[in-house]
């Protein structure tokens, strides 16, 4: 992007290697946190269990579980832990739960990296969500499971859309279709399982929680970029979100998302450090995810009448 040399003078360069140092103990800190959740929130469905009481436990899982979205992407980044297999297998074990292959979205995302809020070079961009009728539609998730589930199905045979052979490398095509193939496997597997033991566990635990919580995810994911000038300033395409502890906890600081753009390379536990050097050069500093929401909620209606 045209200002990176402009940022890491902002930061310095020795600050910048300060910032980027990696550390295995926070990721594992953050990592056994959101473990822990896991089977607090886990417990709360079984408790609930029977009664309608389940359905608000299996939302507060699924919350839960779809933020296993920031290890998955911090370790795609190889920023999460300083050990590689840590990276490796957390990604992984990730991956699986929220459905994402590893190294089909680390391409994809360098791509959005690298032409954030580009038309048609930004693989990650939600062009749809500019207009309220869009912005509602994204934020039920039917359009993120079609893609993930489209996915899922076509890789395993080497179906790439025209998009994907963008990003993806040719040399890599044959990886990913393997990743992909194993990733089904174990999804196949899985459900043998669930129906030789008649065991509803797999739905109960993961599943439904899983595409019960995935709308909270769609709202923090248009937090990012949406209503962002589609110019390749990294200090402008990109929203920062100063959101309540326990959730900037949760979503391992991707709050701080321009930081994050800023400098890729800079570990998660690192960027509210990062955050306060920038913020004087922030284009958009938002109080709270709801307040962010809202003002998408106004940008969509005014664009959505000003189209009609």
């Amino acid at each position: 992007m045209q200002n990176e040399a402009e940022i890491r003078q902002i930061v310095g360069r020795e600050q910048v290697r300060a910032l980027s140092e990696r550390s295995d103990g926070p990721g594992l800190a953050f990592l056994i946190g959101h473990l822990a959740t896991l089977l607090v929130t886990g417990s709360l469905v079984t408790l609930s269990r029977g009664t309608l009481l389940v359905w608000p436990a299996m939302l507060l899982h699924g919350i839960v579980i779809v933020h296993l979205f920031a290890p998955f992407h911090e370790t795609t980044h190889g920023t999460a832990f300083r050990t590689r297999w840590l990276n490796d297998v957390v990604s992984w074990l990730s991956g699986l739960a929220v459905l994402l292959p590893p190294m089909h979205f680390k391409f994809e995302h360098a791509a959005h990296h690298s032409a954030t809020q580009i038309s048609g070079r930004d693989p990650e961009m939600i062009a749809m969500a500019e207009t309220l009728p869009g912005y509602l539609y994204y934020a039920t998730a039917v359009p993120y499971f079609i893609g993930a589930f489209s996915s899922l199905l076509r890789h395993p045979f080497g179906l790439f859309t025209e998009e994907e052979r963008g990003f993806l490398p040719a040399t890599s095509l044959g990886r990913v279709r393997r990743e992909a193939q194993v990733m089904l496997l174990v999804y196949t597997l899985l459900a043998a399982v669930s129906i030789a033991l008649h065991s509803w566990a797999v739905v109960v635990y993961w599943l439904l929680p899983r595409f019960l919580g995935e709308p909270v995810m769609r709202l923090i994911r248009m937090s990012e970029h949406v209503g962002r000038p589609a110019v390749p300033d990294l200090l402008q395409n990109t929203r920062t979100v100063l959101t309540l502890a326990p959730l900037r906890w949760l979503n391992w600081n991707m709050g701080f998302h321009t930081a994050h753009h800023a400098i890729p390379l800079v570990p998660f536990f690192s960027l509210p450090r990062l955050h306060r050097v920038l913020v004087p050069h922030l284009g958009d500093v938002r109080t709270s995810y709801l307040a962010t929401q809202r003002m998408l909620i106004r940008n969509g209606w005014s664009h959505t009448h000003a189209s009609s």
